[in-house]
């Protein structure tokens, strides 16, 4: 599991510090308002990137295990973990519903 939490963070890393480039070239590609030659200039940078740094290739993984399905956004954790530190008194605001 370390290493899958490594590889994503470095997707994380990449894709943090071409965010900025990659909304700039995007907007530049969908302005209707530009010229033509500006605009495929503009795509041909955009394919020149790293893959990685689309936000389609990020997913959402747990912190503590790096499992990657049903992972709650606002805490970064799996339900497995959630319902765990829960039950542990580890989350404040969290009861047993019965």
């Amino acid at each position: 599991m370390k290493k899958n939490i490594e590889k994503m963070k470095k997707k994380q890393d990449l894709f943090s510090k071409y965010e900025r480039t990659r909304k700039v070239l995007k907007t530049i590609i969908n302005s209707s308002a530009l010229p033509n030659q500006l605009r495929e200039k503009a795509q041909t940078e955009l394919n020149q990137l790293p893959r990685d740094t689309s936000i389609v290739r990020h997913k959402n993984f747990c912190i503590l295990t790096g499992r990657g399905r049903s992972v709650y956004s606002g805490y970064k954790l799996s339900r497995l973990m959630l319902q765990k530190l829960s039950r542990d008194g580890m989350l404040t605001g969290f009861r047993k519903s019965s």
